[in-house]
C-alpha cells in the first residue's frame, strides 16, 4: 500500500536502514527491535531482494524468538510461495492468537485457500473485540481484501469505515481504487481528479488517474498523469510502469520498451512486466533479442508456484520468435512442452500457434489441419477464423486470408462485421492490387478507424485515416481525387 511505500521514504525508517545495512557490511548485524527488523526484511521483500530478507526476518527470530511480528513475516512468506499448510502451522503456534496481527494474517490466509466469504465473516466476529481500534481495524480489513482483488467485499468493508470514520483520510482513495478494481472505470475518473484539486502532490492518486486513462484508452492523458507523478518523484515504479502501459496499448511499441527496461531496473522480477515487454519485442520483430528475455521469465514462472499457469503462454512466444528465426523443428519441440503445460480448455490456442509455425515453412497442408482442430474447439469460432486470416496475411498467404476475411464478414453480418475492411484493405496492398485497396481503403475508417491508423498511418505519417484514400489516391495518379471520386 501507498502508506508502507511514505514509510520506506521517512525519514525514520531511512536512518533505521542505513544503520542495519552499515552494521551487516562490516560483518554483524546490530541490536533491533523486533517490529523494526521486520520493517526491514519487509522493505527487502517489496524490492524484491528474497535473500537480504531472509537475513533481517532470521536475526529478528534469534534476537526474539517469541514475537509476533518475524513469525508473521514468515507465515505470510511461505503463503507467497503457496505453502500454505506451512503457513497454518506457523500461525497456530503464535501464542497470542487474540493479536490484530494475527487475526489479519488468518483472514489472508482463508483467501489464499479460496474462501474469501469466509474470510469476510471471520473478520466480523473479531469486530467486537476492536472497538477500542475500530477505525484502524476496518481500515486494514478494507486492505486485505484489496490487496487479494476481492472487489465486491472491500467496498463492503469501506462501507464499514466510512460509517465508523466518515472523514477518514484514505477514505477518497480506496474508494477511487474499488471502482477501478470493479471495472467502473468512469466513476473512478472524477473521483481521482476531485483528490488531486484538493492535493496536486499525490502520487498515488497521479498513477491510479494514469492507469484509469490507460483502461478508458485516453493514452495522451495517461502519459500525462504518469509525467506528474514521475515529477514529484523521478523513480516512481508505478509511473514509470503506467507510462509503459499506455506506449504499448498505443501501439508505440520502442517507447514501450523503453520504459518498461527502466521499470525492470528497478523491480527486476516482476514476470509480468517481463511479459509484457517481451510481447513488445514480438511486435517489434526483435526476435534474437527477445529470446534471452524469454528465459528469465520462463525462470520466474517456474521459480514461483503460483505463476506457473503463464508458462504455456511464455512457451509459446518462445515457438513463435524461433520459427521466426528458421529454426522450426526447436518451434515445434517448445510447443509439445507448451501442450503438457497447458489448459486442456485452450488447446485451440496452441493450435493457432502451431498452424502459424507451419505456415513459416511452408507446410501449408500441416497448418490447414490445424487450424481445422483450432476451429472445431474455439468457443468462438468467428474471432478464431479471423486470427487465421490475419495469420495467413502475415505468412504472404493474402489470397486465402481474404477469402477468410469474407467468410468472417458473412458470419458476422453486414454491419457487425465491417472490422474486417480495413485488413482486406491490406491484403490487397500486400497483392499490389491496388484497385482494390483504394476501394477499401476508401471505407476503412468507417469501419474501423483504429486498426485503419494502426494498419496504415507508418505509411500516411501525420494525416487523419479519413483522409488516407485521398493520399493513396494521389501517390497512384499524381493527384487528388475529384470531389466525386472521393
Amino acid at each position: 500500500m501507498e502508506n508502507n511505500n511514505k514509510y520506506y521514504q521517512s525519514r525514520h525508517f531511512l536512518r533505521l536502514l542505513h544503520r542495519y545495512e552499515k552494521a551487516v557490511a562490516e560483518g554483524h548485524v546490530p541490536y533491533l527491535e523486533a517490529d523494526e527488523l521486520t520493517d526491514i526484511a519487509e522493505y527487502y521483500m517489496t524490492g524484491k531482494q528474497d535473500a537480504k530478507a531472509n537475513q533481517a526476518i532470521q536475526a529478528a527470530i534469534d534476537m526474539h524468538p517469541d514475537s509476533v511480528d518475524p513469525q508473521i513475516f514468515i507465515a505470510r512468506q511461505k503463503m507467497f510461495y503457496g505453502q500454505l499448510d506451512e503457513a497454518r502451522n506457523i500461525i497456530d503456534a503464535i501464542t497470542e492468537q487474540e493479536d490484530s496481527e494475527v487475526i489479519y494474517i488468518r483472514a489472508e490466509l482463508l483467501i489464499k485457500e479460496g474462501h474469501a466469504d469466509k474470510a469476510s465473516s471471520f473478520l466480523l466476529h473479531k469486530m467486537k473485540m476492536m472497538q477500542d481500534s475500530l477505525d484502524t481495524f476496518l481500515y486494514d480489513c478494507t486492505a486485505i481484501f484489496m490487496d487479494y482483488d476481492q472487489w465486491e467485499l472491500a467496498n463492503e468493508w469501506l462501507e464499514r469505515l466510512r460509517d465508523a470514520d466518515p472523514n477518514h483520510p484514505r477514505l477518497p482513495i480506496m474508494e477511487a481504487e474499488i471502482c477501478m478494481g470493479l471495472d467502473d472505470y468512469e466513476s473512478a475518473l472524477p473521483m481521482l481528479k476531485e483528490i488531486l484539486e484538493d492535493d496536486p502532490y499525490y502520487s498515488e492518486a497521479w498513477n491510479l488517474l494514469a492507469e484509469t486513462y490507460v483502461t478508458l484508452e485516453m493514452y495522451p492523458d495517461a502519459l500525462e498523469a504518469a509525467d506528474f507523478s514521475l515529477a514529484i518523484n523521478p523513480q516512481d515504479c508505478d509511473a514509470m510502469l503506467m507510462k509503459a502501459n499506455a506506449f504499448m496499448h498505443d501501439e508505440q511499441t520502442g517507447a514501450a520498451i523503453e520504459h518498461f527496461t527502466k521499470y525492470l531496473e528497478l523491480q527486476p522480477d516482476d514476470l509480468s512486466v517481463q511479459i509484457s515487454l517481451c510481447m513488445c519485442y514480438m511486435a517489434e520483430e526483435r526476435h534474437k533479442e527477445l529470446l534471452p528475455l524469454l528465459d528469465k521469465a520462463e525462470m520466474y514462472a517456474r521459480k514461483l508456484p503460483d505463476r506457473e499457469a503463464d508458462l504455456p503462454q511464455i512457451l509459446q512466444m518462445r515457438a513463435y520468435a524461433l520459427s521466426r528465426l528458421d529454426r522450426y523443428a526447436e518451434a515445434l519441440a517448445v510447443m509439445k512442452k507448451a501442450r503438457e503445460l497447458g489448459n486442456n480448455k485452450e488447446e485451440w490456442k496452441f493450435d493457432l500457434t502451431e498452424g502459424d509455425i507451419h505456415l513459416q515453412c511452408r507446410q501449408t497442408r500441416l497448418a490447414e489441419n490445424c487450424f481445422a482442430t483450432a476451429l472445431s474447439k474455439s468457443p468462438e469460432p468467428g474471432d478464431t477464423l479471423f486470427n487465421i486470416a490475419l495469420t495467413y496475411s502475415n505468412a504472404g498467404y493474402n489470397e486465402v486470408a481474404i477469402d477468410l476475411l469474407d467468410d468472417v464478414w458473412s458470419i458476422f453480418g453486414t454491419e457487425e462485421g465491417k472490422f474486417v475492411v480495413p485488413h482486406l484493405a491490406n491484403c490487397y496492398l500486400r497483392m499490389n492490387d491496388m484497385k482494390n485497396f483504394l476501394e477499401y481503403l476508401k471505407l476503412s475508417p468507417y469501419c474501423d478507424r483504429d486498426a485503419t491508423m494502426y494498419l496504415f498511418r507508418d505509411r500516411f505519417p501525420g494525416i487523419p485515416p479519413e483522409d488516407y484514400y485521398a493520399y493513396a489516391f494521389r501517390e497512384l495518379n499524381g493527384v487528388f481525387p475529384k470531389p466525386e471520386e472521393e
